[in-house]
């Protein structure tokens, strides 16, 4: 299945996916190309363009909702950890992907790149607006 531009269609039923979880604001299914077994992705129903255009109501709602279906995998699947991680950027609909995971290195961390000090206070200081620590 290749990734809907949002997940409205998951969300109305036009695309199937396996439902394991769903309230009247927010859905969680089964990963249809999942990274590891029983890798679950959570999305509100309502389609925002990312987790940012959220309102704090919102998005505590969404996070909450994520929680609960985490604390289910954790107790029902053979993980240790349930990881989180929000790419946001193919599919543009905010969504949260859920890794049961059983050991390290399981789910692929970002590469990075080596820094200096110097850059990092750099970063850091247009982050803070300019202010200096």
């Amino acid at each position: 299945m290749q990734s809907p531009r949002t997940f409205a269609d998951v969300v109305s039923g036009a695309t199937p996916v396996v439902r394991v979880r769903e309230d009247e604001q927010h859905l969680a299914f089964l990963a249809p190309r999942p990274q590891l077994p029983g890798h679950v992705v959570v999305v509100p129903k309502q389609v925002h363009d990312s987790w940012l255009e959220l309102d704090a109501r919102a998005s505590a709602a969404l996070w909450e909702f994520a929680r609960q279906v985490a604390l289910d995998m954790r107790e029902r699947l053979p993980c240790a950890r349930v990881c989180v991680t929000v790419i946001g950027w193919e599919v543009r609909h905010a969504h949260i992907h859920l890794l049961p995971t059983t050991a390290g290195g399981q789910v692929p961390g970002l590469p990075g790149h080596e820094t200096t000090h110097a850059e990092l206070e750099a970063v850091a200081a247009r982050l803070r607006g300019g202010i200096t620590a």
